[in-house]
């Protein structure tokens, strides 16, 4: 088993006994989540930071820390404007900051971190389409593989992935703020329009966030945190592949 020590654990606390990977499963398992015994895709992760990184053969395992407060979610339909909107200009500033990462291959490609396959999860039952797509024509290669019409030249950013309420942290009380945004598992290096055209299409359990309040969030306050994209241009030829692969 192989560690990190240049990890945050080893640098601000003691490293006690850390699970064995059987103890890691037999644990995930037991919480009863629908996606715990699917070690390929993982489950949402609460934490803000990398605490430990374990390598154990062929696994690798992320020990993290929790993070204290409450989702978007939870918080939006009693949040004031100005509340929302402070909350938006946070989110913005992360999102340009992760768009901004450069990529520290040899050449530029489309494909999780480390030139992986995607792992978005509209391309899960897609494999061909996961890539990784290399080379200086990636993302009209990527685009071509998916039928996305879009001819101009798009650049490859960064790309979280999955930019929805229940994934931002904020603090409780008044005047929240952003504490986290988790749930990395989807994220990777796609077009520059992805982020936005997958938020705007993501739909969640209206029981927990309603119709009303997803529509306005899409509408008025997701151009808030990402640039909008032209729907004809962009939006409507991605929503077309989307449409057209059953997703």
């Amino acid at each position: 088993m192989n560690t990190i020590p240049e990890s945050s654990f080893f640098k601000n606390r003691h490293a006690g006994d850390l699970p064995t990977p059987a103890g890691v499963r037999a644990i995930n398992i037991a919480s009863g989540h629908p996606r715990a015994s699917y070690f390929n895709r993982p489950p949402p992760v609460r934490i803000p930071s990398l605490g430990l990184l374990v390598k154990y053969g062929a696994d690798v395992f992320i020990y993290m820390s929790l993070v204290e407060g409450e989702t978007l979610q939870e918080r939006w339909g009693d949040m004031d404007e100005s509340e929302r909107r402070g909350v938006c200009a946070e989110l913005r500033s992360m999102v340009k900051a992760w768009r901004a990462l450069q990529q520290d291959s040899e050449q530029p490609y489309i494909g999780s971190v480390g030139e992986q396959p995607l792992n978005d999860i509209f391309l899960a039952c897609h494999p061909e389409l996961t890539g990784p797509f290399q080379g200086d024509n990636a993302a009209q290669e990527f685009q071509d593989a998916c039928g996305i019409d879009i001819a101009n030249g798009t650049a490859i950013v960064f790309t979280h992935d999955d930019l929805v309420a229940p994934n931002i942290i904020l603090s409780p009380g008044p005047k929240p703020r952003v504490k986290a945004v988790i749930d990395w598992a989807q994220a990777g290096w796609y077009p520059a329009y992805w982020e936005f055209c997958k938020a705007r299409r993501v739909r969640l359990d209206p029981e927990c966030f309603s119709d009303v309040m997803q529509h306005e969030w899409q509408q008025k306050y997701l151009p808030m945190m990402i640039d909008p994209v032209d729907d004809a241009s962009y939006y409507h030829p991605w929503l077309y592949f989307v449409l057209s692969k059953g997703i």
